[in-house]
């Protein structure tokens, strides 16, 4: 899958070890809003690698009122698809 830069406004994040299928557990999603508009609410995981960093980046979002800057596998609807870069950016 393509992945694409957006930015995006945090609308949720967490950890999660409900979904056994994604791995490694526990996973941690990011709720996205792309701010163009092309999808609203969409859940993501965080790639392995930077699951940690990403969180705290996403929390960080939500606390500051903060959008973000994200590269992540386009989105399907109904499905999770992949987070791999979480930049916070300026207002």
């Amino acid at each position: 899958m393509a992945s694409e830069w957006l930015t995006c406004t945090v609308t949720v994040a967490g950890a999660s070890v409900g979904s056994p299928n994604l791995t490694p557990i526990p996973n941690i999603f990011i709720g996205l809003t792309d701010t163009a508009g092309s999808f609203s609410n969409q859940q993501f995981f965080a790639a392995n690698a930077g699951k940690n960093e990403m969180l705290a980046v996403a929390l960080a979002a939500i606390s500051n009122r903060l959008n973000v800057s994200a590269q992540v596998d386009s989105p399907v609807a109904g499905k999770l698809t992949e987070c791999y870069s979480l930049y916070l950016m300026s207002s």
